[in-house]
C-alpha cells in the first residue's frame, strides 16, 4: 500500500552538522512514528536546508510504471526529478550523492540539465551522510502520512510492507470495494497484488 516517495535534502557544512546534532540518521533504524515526525519537522526547521520531495501515489505509480516498463528506471527518474528542483533553489551546489539501486548508469540516463552539471556520487548504504538520512525520514513522513490520510478516507488502517495482515486487508478491501480498489491503494505489479487478486 502507498505511493512512492523520493527525497532530497540540500545541505552545507554547517547544516550538516547542525542535523547530526539534531540526532538524524537513516529512518530505517527508526520505529516511532512520532519521532519521524519530530525529526521532519526540525530538518525543516534548519537553517541552511533545502528539500525537494517526489510523491506519487498509487494510481499514478500503476501507470508511470506501465510506461517505464521497469521500476528502476521510475526511482531513476524520480531522484532525477528531486535533484532537479533542488538544482534550482540551489544552483551552487557542486555534488550530489544517491543510494545506489540500481547500475550508476541508470540514473546517470535519467538527469536532466542541471543535474548533469554535477558530480553524481551513488553508494551503498548512502543514508550514512546526514543529507541522504534527512532525504530518507522526510519521505518516510510522506509516505505515512499518506497511509494514515488514505486509511481515513477509507475508514480501513492501511498497513505497511508485506505481511499477512497486508493481504488480509487488500482481500477485504476487493470484497467491499472490487478488484479496481488497489490501483488506488496499492503497487500493483508487485507479487503481493496478484496473489491478493487471485486469492480474492
Amino acid at each position: 500500500f502507498g505511493p512512492l516517495v523520493i527525497a532530497g535534502v540540500y545541505v552545507d557544512a554547517i547544516s550538516a552538522r547542525l542535523l547530526m546534532d539534531s540526532g538524524i540518521q537513516d529512518s530505517k533504524r527508526i520505529s516511532s512514528d512520532r519521532r519521524i515526525r519530530g525529526l521532519s519537522e526540525k530538518i525543516r526547521d534548519t537553517d541552511g536546508v533545502d528539500f525537494e520531495i517526489i510523491s506519487i501515489g498509487p494510481e499514478r505509480y500503476n501507470e508511470m510504471h506501465a510506461s517505464f516498463g521497469n521500476l528502476n528506471r521510475l526511482l531513476a527518474w524520480g531522484h532525477a526529478r528531486a535533484i532537479e528542483d533542488l538544482c534550482q533553489l540551489c544552483p551552487d551546489c557542486p555534488r550530489a550523492l544517491s543510494d545506489k539501486f540500481a547500475h550508476g548508469r541508470v540514473l546517470e540516463r535519467a538527469l536532466m540539465e542541471n543535474g548533469r552539471k554535477l558530480v553524481l556520487e551513488q553508494r551503498t548504504k548512502a543514508e550514512s551522510d546526514y543529507a541522504v538520512a534527512a532525504a530518507s525520514i522526510l519521505a518516510r513522513e510522506k509516505f505515512i502520512d499518506w497511509l494514515d490520510a488514505k486509511g481515513s478516507e477509507i475508514g480501513t488502517v492501511l498497513p505497511r510492507g508485506v505481511s499477512a495482515n497486508v493481504k488480509n486487508t487488500a482481500m477485504e478491501l476487493i470484497r467491499t470495494h472490487g478488484p479496481e480498489v488497489l490501483e488506488g491503494l496499492a503497487k500493483t505489479h508487485f507479487k503481493t497484488a496478484a496473489e491478493v487478486l487471485a486469492a480474492a
